[in-house]
């Protein structure tokens, strides 16, 4: 998270450092079972919201960050996603009232869905990022951070 604030980039070389430790701890304590659990659980994010990096709406990093958690803790993988894209919503609204233009975010929105239908396709997401425009992005690590903790809590009150 540290790194996507800073520079918005995560470095391979940590989610390929958190993919192998993981996989090897997922294999050492649950065996062949444990391994199959870490493969699903790094193959669904990717497989899951490789659209949404297509659409220019997630960075390639996140879905990593995503791979590297599932990694670690398998299926449970889809639950973090969920918490993170509700906390991705509620932190993505703060962020558009602080910067006191979530009705224009939301009239840009609306205007995208339109132009996807009347072009009969999905076209990429234009927020302005790649121009340098960073005030309407969010560091999703933040909301991928705040589901892995709700994760954490849910499974510490549930067990």
């Amino acid at each position: 998270m540290i790194f996507d604030i800073r520079s918005y980039r995560i470095p391979n070389l940590l989610i390929v450092i958190g993919l192998i430790l993981g996989v090897t701890y997922s294999f050492c304590f649950n065996s062949w079972n444990g391994l199959l659990d870490s493969v699903f659980g790094i193959g669904m994010p990717i497989l899951l919201l490789l659209i949404l990096h297509r659409l220019r709406m997630l960075g390639a990093g996140d879905i990593k960050l995503f791979a590297v958690i599932g990694g670690w803790i398998g299926h449970s993988i889809i639950n973090v996603m969920i918490y993170s894209f509700v906390a991705g919503g509620i932190l993505a609204a703060i962020q558009m009232l602080c910067h006191h233009n979530l009705v224009n975010r939301m009239l840009f929105f609306w205007n995208y869905i339109q132009s996807c239908f009347r072009a009969r396709q999905i076209i990429p997401y234009e927020s302005g990022f790649d121009q340098g425009n960073t005030k309407n992005t969010m560091h999703f690590s933040i909301a991928i951070l705040v589901g892995f903790v709700s994760w954490l809590i849910e499974r510490q009150v549930i067990d």
